[in-house]
């Protein structure tokens, strides 16, 4: 696989962790409301977005997709509501992948 084709498996995968937010309210998925999703989430790693993503489905009372800030409180959580939520999220991956991968994904964000 090229870079590119491994970048965009890697998006497909990302964004599929956002569709469940529709799945789970048995909403149709809206494609334009997805990409202010992708914009306002794009600097949180998989695996993060994972645990939001649950978390926020968990905690979701009503048969509405959450909106972003109700993620960013969900990852909050998942982090032990750190003051400075950005440098938790590189804490977080530094322990997860080491500095060096952590560097190389960073670098490869939209």
């Amino acid at each position: 696989m090229t870079d590119e084709q491994i970048h965009q498996a890697a998006l497909e995968d990302w964004l599929g962790v956002l569709a469940e937010l529709w799945t789970a309210v048995g909403k149709p998925l809206d494609a334009e409301r997805l990409k202010v999703y992708q914009k306002s989430l794009e600097t949180i790693p998989l695996g993060l977005l994972e645990l939001a993503v649950l978390r926020a489905i968990r905690e979701n009372t009503y048969q509405l997709v959450p909106p972003p800030g109700a993620l960013w409180a969900a990852l909050r959580k998942e982090l032990g509501d750190p003051q400075d939520v950005h440098a938790a999220i590189e804490a977080w991956c530094e322990e997860r992948w080491g500095k060096i991968q952590w560097l190389r994904y960073r670098n490869d964000l939209p």
